[in-house]
């Protein structure tokens, strides 16, 4: 399985990237475990984004990656240089696994060096290659990464396949000890690429180079220069349904394999270290499963071991508390009669008649085994089995004392046993993967492809009509200007800081319901919610009577517009409803009237004007949907769809 990108792999890879991405400006750049994000403005064109994993792989992305809150310190150095630049130059130097990217500011360049080979490293540079900072520093014999050092290649391990001439491929891989091994090293090309320059110069891979002729030399160098010529045909190769490698195009040995194409390398590449990323993470996650297996089988080896083990003292609690039962007159006799003599002769006396042999003692000592005054108890050898008891209470209190021993050992007994069935349970969950467990690697997914109406504030109304509204001053005046219609209706609450509503018509006659629906759905994303008012007055009108024209001697604001003629007043609740609009196998949370969000969601939690912070409302309702929805929601995604203000849960 490929882990990492070859230098034939990069060199399709940048010829790409500098028709996608050349001239945008850097956004946002993240650091998510290693792997860095970068957020990319292609004029014209709007946001691309790649990813940089040193040591792996560079390419664009189509993925959504988890980002990190608080991005780590490189990160935020590298937003600090590069946000705002211009990405002016992507070049391979010299056919290494290397990619320089060179970035302009106004006042000054910077180059971003990506080693993919080894442990890789991310280096910024100035324009003159002193190094700014690596993600890393190290220290080799021949060259330093290190801030203030200037930023220089590693020493060259082989002959550059991009340049190298007829005679010097003669010359560096003659001595060789076949013909595989002297491509991929002298070339620095690895394994693959040799094995299918061969493949496709009919020489066996095993001959040695120095029974090679001329005309075959010819024909490695002609093959060698071709590949790098080569039409792109991007593709992933499977083996037993698995990815085993992404070619930039199609390999001769590699012919008969299953496959799935590509339009672009980049694109064929991303998909492939998903694919890699998802291996990882299944690894990850059996290593965490095997691992809690282990700490769940201990667990339960040492909860036996404390049931066996606190059988064993019940037992012999409940056995001597029988024994002082059974033997209690001959018990209390010894007790009160040692206790006569400590008290006549202290212990001295009571030592001394232990001291005679036992046919010599009095008949209350001839059972005593031991003493011990310091913890005032004595030992006693009853029929079959030895005892201590404590000399400073009764025999009926001793063998009280044995028997709630035994009771409460028995409790524990029956707590450990319960507590054995639930580690028993725990295992085989896990076993069954009924158990979620957390890892530290994560999978990215494909990025939904967002629908336009989604830059505005949108819902769709029982009947299906698509309803948005502005969220700002340049989106209220889209959804006038760009995307109302003479077919739709506007919809604006009677109250300052309402926004422009449109009810997108594509029916012949819109339903009073739905027509509720937008008025509605209006008056909720107004200001009206965050003054915590019960009800507003909404109007609609035909688009026909909106106009930016204004009477004479008065002004518009921007975005601000005149209505001509008759307004359609309808007085409305202001209320909502969050619930989860089923598109295209994915969950998106909406926000609007009960009745159109009931009619697509069977998941709702209802609000209403409130004095729950907003953020504080969103993490609620985020609990509520995702105990009900196999969908894990993001609070931001809930802050952009819910009212403007506070609000609370009804």
């Amino acid at each position: 399985m490929k882990k990492e990108m070859s230098a034939l792999d990069i060199k399709f890879c940048i010829n790409e990237l500098n028709e996608e991405i050349l001239n945008a400006w850097a956004g946002k750049i993240y650091d998510i475990d290693g792997l860095f994000l970068f957020k990319m403005n292609v004029p014209g064109e709007g946001r691309k984004e790649f990813v940089i994993e040193p040591g792996k792989r560079i390419h664009l992305t189509e993925m959504k990656h988890s980002t990190p809150q608080k991005p780590p310190a490189f990160a935020m150095l590298l937003r600090k240089h590069l946000s705002n630049s211009k990405l002016v130059e992507i070049n391979q130097p010299d056919f290494e696994r290397i990619v320089e990217l060179k970035f302009e500011a106004k006042k000054e360049s910077f180059f971003l060096i990506a080693e993919l080979f080894g442990e890789g490293n991310l280096i910024l540079c100035d324009e003159d290659y002193k190094i700014i900072s690596p993600y890393k520093s190290r220290i080799w014999k021949h060259r330093k990464l290190e801030s203030g050092k200037k930023y220089e290649l590693p020493p060259k391990k082989g002959k550059n396949l991009s340049s190298i001439t007829k005679k010097e491929l003669k010359e560096v891989i003659s001595d060789s000890d076949d013909l595989v091994r002297g491509l991929a090293s002298q070339l620095a090309i690895g394994g693959p690429i040799a094995e299918e320059i061969c493949k496709r110069a009919d020489l066996e891979k095993k001959i040695d180079p120095q029974n090679l002729s001329q005309k075959d030399y010819t024909n490695l160098f002609s093959i060698i220069k071709r590949l790098l010529r080569e039409n792109p045909s991007a593709r992933i190769i499977f083996e037993d349904n698995f990815p085993l490698t992404v070619i930039p195009f199609q390999f001769e040995n590699l012919k008969d394999k299953n496959f799935e194409a590509f339009d672009s390398f980049n694109r064929a590449l991303d998909h492939y270290f998903k694919n890699i990323s998802k291996k990882e993470h299944e690894k990850a996650k059996e290593e965490k499963i095997d691992g809690k297996k282990e700490k769940i089988k201990s667990r339960l080896d040492k909860q036996k071991q404390n049931v066996e083990k606190w059988e064993k003292k019940a037992q012999k609690a409940k056995k001597i508390a029988d024994l002082i039962s059974k033997n209690h007159e001959k018990v209390e006799k010894i007790l009160k009669n040692l206790n006569r003599v400590r008290e006549d002769q202290g212990w001295k006396g009571v030592k001394n008649e232990l001291k005679k042999p036992k046919k010599s003692r009095e008949d209350w000592a001839k059972l005593i085994e031991s003493v011990k005054p310091h913890k005032g108890k004595i030992a006693l050898e009853l029929p079959d089995f030895d005892i201590e008891l404590d000399l400073r209470i009764s025999s009926f209190e001793n063998a009280s004392k044995y028997y709630e021993k035994n009771k409460k050992l028995q409790e524990k007994i029956i707590g450990a046993k319960k507590a054995i069935e639930d580690t028993k349970k725990k295992l085989q969950d896990l076993k069954e993967r009924t158990i979620e467990v957390e890892t530290s690697t994560s999978v990215p997914e494909k990025r939904r492809e967002k629908k336009w109406y989604e830059r505005f504030k949108w819902i769709y109304t029982s009947q299906n009509l698509l309803v948005i509204a502005g969220r700002d001053s340049k989106t209220n005046q889209e959804v006038v200007e760009k995307y109302m219609k003479p077919q739709d209706r506007y919809y604006h609450a009677d109250i300052k800081g309402a926004p422009h509503t449109i009810l997108k018509n594509k029916e012949k006659n819109i339903s009073s319901l739905s027509n509720k629906e937008a008025a509605q759905f209006a008056a909720i994303h107004s200001k009206a919610w965050k003054r915590g008012l019960t009800n507003v007055d909404v109007y609609w009108v035909n688009p026909n009577q909106v106009t930016k024209s204004a009477p004479a001697g008065e002004y518009l604001p921007k975005g601000g517009y005149m209505i001509k003629g008759k307004r359609n007043y309808l007085t409305v609740t202001l209320e909502a409803v969050v619930g989860l609009l089923e598109r295209n196998e994915t969950k998106l949370p909406i926000c609007g009237p009960s009745s159109a969000i009931n009619t697509h969601s069977k998941i709702t939690v209802k609000i209403k004007p409130g004095n729950v912070k907003k953020s504080d409302l969103a993490k609620t309702i985020k609990n509520r949907l995702e105990e009900k929805a196999d969908r894990k929601l993001n609070v931001d995604e809930l802050m952009q769809i819910l009212p403007p203000g506070p609000g609370m849960i009804e």
